[in-house]
């Protein structure tokens, strides 16, 4: 999102953009993300009635972030968000406002998987400008001898190594590093087990590359996991290095999380995040999901989130006619799952949750066949990395641009502080890649 989003800007700018791609197919994350997006003020957001401000925007930005985020680049954001919102626009992504129970502000815009990628990806390659190349990884970046200024990269072209001269900017927007073992057991080693998701070519180059010039960090303490990321084929998993896993967070509309025992842990109404560290603590770090028929058809069939029919048909989710098959399928205490389930159904029936107050999406689960999925802590996304000013250009830890070097997307730290705004990844992506570019695109002038 964030690199293509530079380039279209820089193009259209003016200036002639090099495209590089890591892996065989374009996106990264951002294709195999939900595919929603927050903007404030938009037409969508009008015709619902919505009434929002960016003032408001700004305040649960700052609560998420729990105050830890970057102000220059929150006012950047929310000075540049409304006109990146157009430039999708103008190049095709279509947006649907996702509606939320009154008094909530509807600022989601939903475009579905891979969607608006793909829309981007297209207006890249009809653009003359722009020249892209997939599987071409950056290696290092270059300074110049004799001004410091960032003149280009060493870039891997198939098995050739190659210096390119920008006689512009450089901008990285390569990703995060959820695919890195070694850079999570540095930052993150909690996580370094964890189910992988992302892109499966984000292992942190961009970090490095710009960590080499002495660029500064921010908000790598903060990394976490969403608990919900499917396991396929419990209790014979098999996993693949370039595995992406779908995201199941049946819990949130109306499933129940149970242990290896087959008894709940939390109050399953709480975000993905929230969980996070609730459901490594059970054995084997892994939380199952049980719900019925009822939520099966409420499959989400146009995103990688909640899409329950796929994840069944890819081994992901297992089903069974009854409770007790269902536990016997995943070595789960049948007879304490059983118990588990009457239990909840009983309080459902009354409104209540006495065991964790749960007051959300109290449903019952009575409809068969019943469904299961073993799910364990996943990576999606690491929210953290260099620093840069309200420009996009990095900064080093003294706060000092890198003549020549700017950055956009995952690879950057600062915007999300301490938490995770939902639905703000793919949109601060588009809007710093688009000042990105412009950016880039006025030194090249």
């Amino acid at each position: 999102m964030a690199g293509h989003c530079a380039a279209l800007a820089a193009a259209e700018a003016g200036s002639d953009v090099l495209l590089l791609e890591k892996s065989a197919q374009p996106g990264g994350s951002s294709a195999i993300a939900g595919g929603a997006f927050v903007f404030c003020g938009t037409e969508e957001q009008l015709a619902a009635g919505q009434e929002d401000s960016l003032e408001a925007l700004r305040q649960d930005l700052l609560a998420s972030g729990k105050n830890k985020n970057n102000p220059e680049l929150i006012d950047r954001f929310l000075m540049s968000q409304l006109d990146t919102y157009h430039f999708l626009r103008n190049h095709g992504v279509k947006f649907q406002l996702h509606r939320v129970p009154a008094p909530a502000v509807s600022r989601a815009h939903v475009t579905g998987t891979g969607r608006a990628i793909t829309m981007l990806h297209m207006a890249a390659q009809a653009e003359p400008r722009i020249h892209y190349y997939s599987k071409s990884a950056g290696i290092r970046l270059r300074r110049s001898s004799d001004t410091g200024r960032v003149e280009g990269a060493l870039v891997m072209f198939g098995d050739r190594e190659v210096f390119v001269r920008a006689r512009g900017g450089v901008v990285l927007a390569t990703g995060g590093f959820s695919r890195s073992r070694e850079l999570l057991q540095t930052y993150a080693p909690e996580l370094a087990g964890a189910v992988k998701h992302g892109g499966i070519a984000n292992t942190g180059d961009g970090l490095m590359m710009a960590s080499d010039l002495g660029a500064g960090h921010a908000d790598l303490g903060y990394v976490s996991g969403s608990f919900g990321g499917g396991i396929r084929n419990y209790p014979d998993i098999q996993n693949k290095a370039d595995e992406i896993p779908p995201l199941l967070f049946s819990f949130l509309e109306g499933g129940i999380m149970v242990n290896k025992s087959g008894a709940r842990f939390a109050n399953e109404g709480q975000s993905y995040k929230a969980l996070s560290n609730i459901g490594m603590a059970q054995p084997e770090g892994i939380g199952f999901q049980v719900f019925d028929n009822r939520l099966m058809q409420r499959s989400h069939e146009d995103t990688s989130v909640n899409n329950y029919k796929e994840a069944l048909l890819a081994g992901y989710i297992q089903s069974a006619e009854t409770i007790s098959t269902l536990a016997t399928i995943m070595g789960i205490d049948a007879p304490m799952l059983e118990k588990t389930i009457a239990t909840y159904n009983r309080n459902v029936a009354k409104g209540v949750d006495p065991e964790f107050g749960r007051q959300t999406n109290l449903l019952p689960i009575d409809q068969p066949p019943f469904y299961i999925a073993a799910t364990g802590n996943a990576i999606t996304s690491t929210y953290g990395g260099i620093t840069t000013d309200g420009t996009m250009a990095v900064v080093d830890w003294f706060g000092i641009p890198i003549d020549g070097l700017f950055a956009a997307g995952e690879v950057v730290g600062g915007f999300h502080g301490g938490g995770y705004y939902s639905a703000s990844s793919l949109s601060s992506s588009a809007t710093f890649g688009r000042e990105a570019g412009l950016r880039a695109a006025r030194v090249s002038a």
